[in-house]
Parts: C-alpha cells; structure tokens; sequence
C-alpha cells in the first residue's frame, strides 16, 4: 500500500524581515544615475534604523522539508516587499521621476533610466567570492552603492514595480545567477519565458542574453518570478533586439580569428607575393643583358599581367579594410552609447536598411 504524503503548506515557510535597529540617526547617500551621456546625482536622508536593521536582519528563510522551490518565490518577494520599505522607494524614486519630466521621458526611455542607474552600481566582487552570499534588502543595495546580481535585480525589480511596470525576476537555478524579466513577445522573449532578460550586472541593452558573474553564458530556462501587479512594458524590445542582432553582426566581423580577418591577412600576403615576383621580373629586365627582345617582350607582357592582378588584389584588400574600419568605429559608437538606445538607432537607420523599415 502507498501513502501520499502531502506537500507542506506555504504557510509554514518562515520568510526574512527587517527588524528595525534602535539606531536614531541618519546617513547621507548620493544616488548617481549615468543616463544618455548626461550624469544626474541626488542626496537622500536613510534612517539609520533602516538600513542598519536592514543590515543586521537574517537573510535566511525557514523552510519545511519537502517542500521543493515552491518557496523561493515568497523568499525573494520578502525582500522586495518589506513593510519597512514602503516609504523607502518614493524617496529614492524622487531624482529618477524628475529627471522624467526634465526630459519627457516616454515608458520605454524610463525604464531604461532606472535599469542605468542600477546597472551602473558597481558589481561586489568580494561579495561574490566570500561564502555567505545572501541578498541584500534593496535599502542596504542603495546605501552601499555595491551588490551582485540577486542584490541588484532585486533593487530594479522594486523599483520598476513601484512604477506600474510588470517585471519578474529570472530565477537561474543551476547558474545560481538572478535577473529581471520584462513582458516581451513571443520570438523577443527568452527560452519561450514570455520575459526578455533585463541583466543587472553589468550596463547591456534589454533583451541582452544573460551572463553570471564569470561571464559564462546561460543556457538553461530560468523560473519566472512575477513581482508586483504593474502593467507597463517596454515596446522598444523590437529596436534592442535588432541592435543586438547587429552587435553579433559585427562581434563576427571584428573577430580576430573570424573570416573577415582571416581574408585580409591573406589578401595582404598575397599583395607581398605579388609585389615580390613583380620586383624579381624588372630585376631582370633591366639587368639580364643576354635576354633577347622576344624574351623582353615575353617577360614586359607577364609582368603587366602580374600587375593589373595585383592592383585587383590591393583594390579588394583596401575595399575589405574599409568594411572593416567601418565596422570597427560602428562597434565603438554602439559600444560609447549603450545608456542612448535612440542615439543607436539613429545612427543604424543610417547604415541598416532594416531599422528604417
């Protein structure tokens, strides 16, 4: 006889909170936002009781035996959530919502306003490497100005959450690597997620495959974890990934063990060749003095031959090293303005027949 033993409930899972500290004093932060080649900064007031008790708090979540990843969920919402925070986002958003209207900022430019400013926090490689490697509560990502990918993608997932976009986080189990998800079409989305990936470790277009912290791409399909009720999108998804289809266009073009490369070392090979068997030729015409005039004829007609195929051959090396030339200051330009996504365009429309479609 079989017994079924029933999945603990949900309930019984004890989640991190932030106990707040007695502390009563308060800590200055400058919050730093690279945008568009423009560089905004803004002083905040964090109450040391929240970013200390924030601190200072377990990370770690009870969980009952048997009851799978059913958790995670509720345990990285614990932390996005914290009643303690409430009054936290608003504050910290206040720069960014300015900043907004500054510069009439449509859905998609804001988001991607507060995906540069997140992106731009400086990556914890210390972190990284120590052995307890728990979230931190947003609050303490902020004041710290540091954090790995959990860290950070819990951060932009609040934020854009406290601004009506729908987001998720991007579970990857087996690279133990966090990210955000943004509602993308199908064919634009990630592994059939339904979510193009928001990558917060490094600044990168949205939509960018995702990479862990030792920059090994992912290949497995992450768990989706739906954060908040908003229902802003990003509709410029269609203009990222086509930049990134060029990104990879190029990346091929420019790789030094790539075709392209590889045709114009041999082209400039070929140019010496030539170059030397032409040299040997009037060598000997002008100093073989027993050569007879059909011989001098012979040997004026190969080397006139000899030479319009060397002027095919510098004229194809010079036309390659062009395209390449070209592709190397496109690569730099989009490269320069990955904080600009319609600087990018603008510029591709000029050069990509199909961004002008």
């Amino acid at each position: 006889m079989f017994y079924y033993m029933a999945r603990p409930p949900l309930h019984l899972v004890t989640y991190p909170k932030i106990t707040l500290s007695p502390a009563s004093s308060k800590r200055s932060v400058t919050v730093k936002i690279p945008y568009a080649h423009l560089n905004y900064s803004h002083t905040i007031e964090v109450e040391d009781s929240l970013y200390l008790g924030a601190k200072e708090s377990s990370k770690s979540a009870s969980v009952p035996a048997g009851i799978g990843d059913a958790w995670l969920a509720g345990y990285y919402k614990a932390f996005i959530f914290d009643k303690n925070l409430t009054s936290f986002y608003p504050k910290v958003l206040a720069l960014f919502r300015k900043i907004r209207r500054e510069l009439n900022l449509d859905s998609d430019r804001y988001l991607e306003l507060l995906t540069a400013y997140v992106q731009g926090l400086a990556y914890d490689k210390e972190k990284l490497a120590s052995i307890e490697i728990a979230p931190r509560f947003p609050v303490e990502t902020v004041v710290d100005g540091t954090g790995i990918c959990s860290d950070k993608s819990l951060l932009l997932a609040g934020l854009l959450s406290c601004e009506g976009y729908a987001c998720a986080l991007l579970h990857f189990g087996k690279e133990n690597h966090l990210a955000v998800g943004i509602p993308a079409p199908d064919g634009f989305d990630f592994k059939k997620t339904g979510y193009a990936v928001v990558e917060t470790t490094a600044v990168s277009y949205i939509g960018s495959d995702p990479c862990t912290e030792t920059k090994g791409c992912l290949v497995t399909r992450p768990k989706v974890i739906p954060i908040g009720n908003g229902t802003k999108t990003y509709s410029a998804i269609r203009d990222t990934a086509r930049i990134l289809s060029v990104i990879r266009e190029l990346e091929e073009k420019l790789n030094p063990e790539g075709t392209m490369v590889s045709e114009l070392l041999r082209l400039k090979s070929s140019i010496e060749n030539q170059t030397e068997i032409l040299r040997g030729l009037k060598d000997t015409i002008e100093h073989d003095f027993d050569l007879t005039d059909d011989e001098i004829r012979d040997l004026k007609e190969t080397a006139g031959k000899k030479l319009q195929r060397l002027q095919k051959t510098i004229l194809q090396y010079n036309a390659l090293a062009n395209e390449f030339s070209r592709a190397q200051e496109l690569a730099s330009f989009i490269r320069a303005n990955r904080l600009d996504r319609q600087a990018v365009v603008k510029r591709l429309c000029q050069t990509h027949s199909e961004f002008r479609k």
